[in-house]
């Protein structure tokens, strides 16, 4: 059966097993699925076919369906127990988490019935519960027959029920005990109703703590899940009552705390509760809990433009929260809402508004943008070509780099095309743009044709841009046509005046040469004659002996030079590389005094010397010396090419780091979900977060993450998180925890450009084709096959795997798949370089002119394309 039918088939089983209740009709069909081969194909085999069946059948029930089912899961789990049906660890594991978060641990025990019990780790086992609940039931008779105190065994028992999820139960145990009940019996209790969505008796119990004694203050959690489930059943006015307590108490407020207060404001703005989203946020802030913020203010849209699309009311509720606050979340998402929609009424409204409370020059880049995001160009033209509308590079930046995020090219082109007469508008940082995002997609054809566009319009590029845009040529196998700016020291080398015997130019050669010890040794010798040199002698031996590794020397050169020369100070290379190589060696300390030094002396460090550095200090969980640095590099971020996620991705790994994994979870999800609502602060990739936690093999935090990037996906449509962790799992091999995402987040299937870019890159260095048909053998239906196979056959090439080059090349022919010149010039070098025989007429040009020749091809069907 083919795999698209295989799947749909699988859907339509489990859509059939959810409305029916005929257990031993289930087991036949789950034993006919684990028996017939046209169902269970090699690979994986039946086992694992089962497993990720059960584990979406599991997965697409309610909490609530999967509770009033527990029985019927049961027996069918029981009767493939006696079918002798197995399925591998790994996916029980995921199917446990599934059922832990619906609240039926009982049915993990049914479960483990299926898997196979010698490949169980300790962890895979859940504890006895049942056995602990039934000691201290006991335990409690005991005491209270003896008439001993009962309060701490009281608690005990009611902490163990609410782990076994016994709403029930636990609350009998309190209604027969109340007298000896104890606060903390009480929070555990609460937070288990308000698990169960129970919103009364989580309120009743509430209210008996206040009887016993007003004065205790729960903990900010208990509090948050109170306001969750009141607000979410409609009792605001208890909600609100507990928000006045919280404020009363002087409960702790976190980060933390206002990202759950941005999540339950956000729930029910998704649901379209209007009156629970206003007096809610209303209460919070009134009450000063928090601060307004763009980000807790974002749900007052969102109840509007989501489940209801009433723009008109989104845009006026922007407007009173402009007036209220001060921000005006999401204008952006209205605005190409009213466009969309051609309501040219309301846009009005919105751009005088928008022009009176922030000026014309503001209100005119906003209508810019969403014309962009619309597609709307012709218009966006017209509002760029504002007479006497100046450049504000940092509302460039912002709609560039949301470009960049979602990958959208043809957007991003526009503008930059758009604003080349924008008065003051820096042509080199908009061409930038573009090659960052060529860079991503390792797209050398169009970056290639940006340096055409670029020489037409006579941009003079600075360094950085001419080496990014030489990495993408060079990565993809082209040619760099112009000269690479080096950022070493030959040319100081070059021009130092002095003659053949001089020391100073013997150092000088001797560090080109990279003769450094020998170099430092000549200047010790000098030192001793007490003869000094230029500063840039000093410079370039303290950044040889740097690259070398040899701080301590480096240090003393540095010293030496202070003493003879008044005021020396390392330039912005050598600085650099001092940073880079105390964080090497673990001086993070020393390395902040250097970069605070660089700063003030106002010169400008490497990014990879800061990157390096915040890298260093997320590894070692300091959040607060993360921070500070972000602080003294914000002003350089943009001209050093810094990019926000260094500081977001580090931030997290430092929270991690520290155990902290909620807190990063909830900062990461809070700043990805308002980067989608607010365009003042997009998140692109936190690939770096999970590579860096998979090879750190830090699973509870990947588990965390991997349920963050799942409800992004289910909730908001936000698939780069889920695809960028699919892809690692692909890359570091784990590739069951690459299906198993891929079953529970099919639409990572359909992020083919992102998928591409890693093919594209992938390619690049060796050892790297198994990772590419990993990827084919997960996500099959790849379009422009031919440019996938390329790019395979690129990888055999550089690992001189003949045989894997001749059968791609069989299977080509067989699939019926275009193999272009290029790529049968690679497969003919590599066939001639062994001594074997090409099964085909070689082309005769060189491997340039064919890439010319298919860039030029591209270039003639993209531009057919527009005309069509």
């Amino acid at each position: 059966m083919h795999s698209v039918d295989l799947f749909h088939f699988k859907g339509c089983l489990i859509s059939g097993f959810r409305r029916s209740k005929n257990v031993d009709l289930w087991s036949k069909i789950t034993e006919l699925l684990y028996k017939d081969g046209r169902y269970c194909q090699t690979p994986p085999g039946p086992s694992e076919a089962v497993g990720y069946f059960l584990y979406n059948l599991i997965d697409s029930m309610s909490d609530s369906e999967v509770q009033a089912k527990e029985e019927h899961l049961r027996q069918y789990f029981h009767q493939l127990k006696k079918m002798n049906i197995v399925i591998p660890p790994n996916i029980y594991r995921g199917i446990r988490n599934v059922l832990d978060s619906y609240h039926v641990p009982e049915l993990i025990k049914d479960i483990m019935l299926v898997v196979d019990s010698e490949k169980l780790s300790a962890a895979d086992i859940p504890k006895n519960t049942e056995l602990e609940v039934l000691s201290l039931e006991e335990e409690l008779e005991k005491l209270k027959a003896e008439k001993q105190p009962i309060g701490n065994v009281l608690k005990q028992l009611i902490v163990a029920l609410c782990a076994e999820e016994n709403m029930q139960k636990a609350l009998e145990v309190k209604a027969k005990y109340e007298p000896d009940m104890v606060v903390g019996g009480y929070a555990a209790l609460i937070n288990l109703c308000c698990r169960h969505d129970n919103a009364e008796d989580a309120m009743n119990l509430k209210e008996e703590v206040y009887r016993k004694d007003s004065s205790v203050a729960l903990d900010t959690n208990k509090y948050l899940a109170l306001v969750k489930v009141l607000g979410k059943h409609g009792r605001l006015e208890d909600a609100i009552n507990i928000l006045k307590e919280m404020k009363e108490k002087d409960v702790p407020i976190r980060d933390t705390t206002v990202t759950s207060f941005f999540h339950i404001l956000n729930a029910a703005a998704m649901q379209g509760e209007v009156e629970t989203v206003n007096r809610l946020h209303e209460s919070i802030l009134t009450l000063g809990l928090v601060k307004p913020s763009t980000n807790l203010c974002s749900p007052l849209i969102t109840v509007h433009l989501e489940k209801r699309d009433d723009v008109p009311a989104a845009l006026e509720a922007a407007i009173d929260c402009f007036k209220k606050y001060g921000n005006i979340p999401r204008l952006h998402d209205i605005l190409c809402r009213l466009i969309e929609k051609g309501n040219t009424d309301l846009l009005q409204k919105a751009m005088d508004f928008v022009s009176q409370e922030r000026g014309e020059m503001t209100m005119l880049y906003d209508l810019f943008f969403a014309f962009l995001n619309t597609g709307k160009y012709k218009e966006a033209k017209k509002i760029i070509e504002t007479p006497g509308l100046r450049a504000r590079p940092g509302r460039l930046q912002w709609f560039a780099e949301k470009c960049i995020a979602n990958n959208q090219m043809d957007i991003l082109e526009n503008m930059v095309e758009m604003t080349e007469k924008l008065f003051e508008c820096d042509r080199d940082q908009m061409y930038y743009y573009i090659l960052q995002l060529c860079k991503i997609s390792s797209d050398w054809r169009r970056a290639d044709a940006t340096w055409t566009k670029m020489q037409e319009e006579n941009v003079i590029p600075r360094e950085r841009t001419l080496r990014l845009l030489a990495d993408i040529l060079k990565n993809n196998g082209q040619e760099v046509p112009f000269d690479v700016p080096e950022i070493w020291y030959e040319d100081c080398v070059e021009s130092a005046p002095v003659s053949e015997n001089n020391p100073e130019k013997k150092i000088l050669i001797l560090c080109k040469k990279g003769n450094i010890q020998e170099a430092y040794n000549i200047l010790l010798e000098e030192q001793k004659k007490d003869i000094m040199f230029p500063s840039f002698t000093y410079s370039i031996l303290i950044k040889a002996l740097l690259a070398e590794g040899c701080l301590e020397k480096a240090i003393n050169v540095k010293n030496i030079a202070e003493t003879h020369i008044k005021g020396f100070t390392l330039n912005d290379a050598a600085s650099s590389l001092l940073i880079i190589t105390q964080v090497r060696r673990d001086y993070l300390k020393d390395a902040i005094s250097t970069l605070k030094a660089v700063l003030e002396n106002d010169m400008v460090p490497t990014r990879l010397a800061v990157t390096r550095l915040i890298q260093a200090l997320a590894m070692k969980g300091d959040v607060e010396s993360v921070r500070t640095v972000e602080k003294m590099v914000e002003n350089l971020a943009v001209s050093i090419g810094l990019s926000r996620m260094l500081f977001v991705n580090n931030t997290v790994l430092a929270h991690i780091k520290n155990n902290n994994l909620d807190t990063a979870v909830e900062y990461i999800e809070s700043l990805i979900i308002s980067g989608m609502q607010n365009p003042d602060s997009p998140i692109t990739s936190i690939s770096y977060v999970f590579r860096k936690v998979i090879e750190e093999k830090l699973e509870s935090a990947l588990e965390k993450l991997s349920a963050m990037a799942e409800r992004l996906v289910n909730q908001f449509g936000i698939y780069k998180p889920a695809t960028d962790l699919f892809l690692q799992y692909v890359s570091e091999g784990r590739i069951d925890d690459a299906r198993l995402l891929l079953q529970r987040c099919g639409g990572i299937a359909e992020q083919k450009k992102i998928m591409m870019a890693f093919i594209a890159k992938s390619s690049q260095k060796p050892g790297q084709g198994q990772k590419i048909k990993m990827l084919l053998d997960l996500v099959p239906d790849f379009p422009e096959m031919e440019v996938v196979y390329s790019y395979l056959l690129k990888c055999h090439v550089l690992d001189n795997d003949i045989v894997s080059a001749k059968t791609l090349f069989e299977k080509a022919k067989a699939e019926n798949i275009r193999t272009d010149e290029i790529f049968l010039k690679r497969l003919a070098f590599l066939l001639k370089s062994a001594g074997e025989p090409v099964p085909f007429t070689e082309p005769p040009e060189s491997f340039h002119f064919y890439v010319n020749k298919l860039r030029k091809e591209r270039q003639e069907l993209s531009s057919h394309d527009g005309q069509v």
